[in-house]
């Protein structure tokens, strides 16, 4: 595979792989009226709780190449109703393509998450996260700076399971001359389904992924299996486990894997 072509698959991998893990820090009110205590596992996408954790994501690129990162994310909702959150995420990310396969600071992000039209049976979460040109070295990460936006719909099923499909828009905001444009979208089809122990977390996380700019088409797949493991920190301490795999002429490697400890609810 050219070296071009490899490289721009796997910077596109690197923005749309954060997706899933957006979704998964926020969490649904109705749970709360149908019991004193419900334990929050984070996986529904429309409770904003404050969120810390760190996760490390392996991914094995095409052409040879794998990449390390690991993400420091911290969410702090705020507002009478805890509608509204503030998300920072800072990566600390190494691709063994560019001759050094340290780690050093990626681009780093800062979202805004809002919840809206809440009933027992949906919602809608909308987010916007601009993504800075911050990363140390070229190839950990885009050489532009990017505004994401992600309009989810959350619906509350009957047997207890979510549905939350999502749009995500990637726009360029400008940043090296040098660098290509970012222009990329995502359909992501974000699948909890109903478990008997509230204290287990189990995502299903389909997605098309689209490259505008370099013209590339791919699919992914990942699941996250996790357990609440007990308190911490004034809240629920979670270890959890989500590989990925990805399928299409144009995909950016073949597989991954990501693990992590979050604390939510302190």
């Amino acid at each position: 595979m050219p070296q071009a072509i490899a490289t721009h698959r796997i910077r596109g991998c690197l923005r749309a792989c954060g997706l899933a893990a957006g979704l998964g820090l926020l969490v649904h009110p109705v749970a709360a009226e149908q019991a004193a205590a419900p334990v929050e596992n984070g996986a529904d996408p429309t409770r904003l709780l404050t969120v810390a954790d760190a996760k490390y994501e392996y991914l094995d690129l095409a052409g040879g190449v794998s990449s390390g990162t690991l993400r420091l994310t911290y969410t702090q909702p705020f507002g009478d109703a805890r509608r509204w959150a503030v998300i920072a995420r800072v990566p600390l990310a190494s691709v063994d393509a560019g001759g050094d396969d340290s780690f050093a600071v990626g681009d780093a992000s800062l979202k805004l998450s809002h919840v809206f039209g809440l009933t027992k049976t949906q919602a809608w979460v909308a987010q916007g996260e601009v993504i800075g040109d911050t990363a140390e070295r070229p190839e950990l990460g885009t050489g532009r700076n990017v505004f994401k936006g992600t309009l989810i719909y959350a619906r509350f099923l009957g047997n207890g399971a979510i549905f939350a499909p999502a749009w995500v828009q990637s726009i360029d905001l400008g940043g090296s001359s040098r660098r290509r444009q970012v222009d990329a979208t995502t359909i992501d089809l974000y699948y909890v389904p109903k478990v008997a122990d509230p204290r287990n977390l189990v995502t299903l996380d389909p997605a098309l992924n689209f490259d505008w700019q370099n013209d590339l088409r791919y699919l992914s797949f990942s699941a996250t299996l996790g357990r609440i493991i007990g308190p911490a920190f004034g809240g629920n301490a979670i270890v959890f486990v989500k590989p990925t795999v990805f399928a299409g002429g144009d995909r950016p490697g073949s597989w991954g894997i990501e693990v992590g400890y979050r604390v939510l609810g302190f």
